[in-house]
């Protein structure tokens, strides 16, 4: 789930999370750089892996089991 980056319960930049069935949060990923108003803008799933953007300019993949990131690329 990608949540409002603006939320005021997300304004460490880990907006992108892992809800169960019940709504329960599984995880929440954090973003590559340590910079305040890094946050995830973009997620995408293809069936086997998730990747997502970042304010920050990173492509990254994202673990579904432990919400880890790994940095592939920086986009800009």
């Amino acid at each position: 789930m990608l949540y409002d980056w603006m939320a005021e319960e997300v304004k460490d930049g880990r907006n992108l999370m892992r809800i169960d069935v019940e709504g329960n949060i599984l995880w929440k990923a954090s973003p590559p750089t340590n910079n305040m108003q890094d946050c995830f803008t973009r997620i995408r799933w293809d069936g086997r892996a998730l990747s997502a953007n970042t304010w920050s300019c990173y492509r990254v993949a994202v673990d579904p089991d432990s919400g880890e990131v790994t940095v592939l690329e920086f986009t800009k």
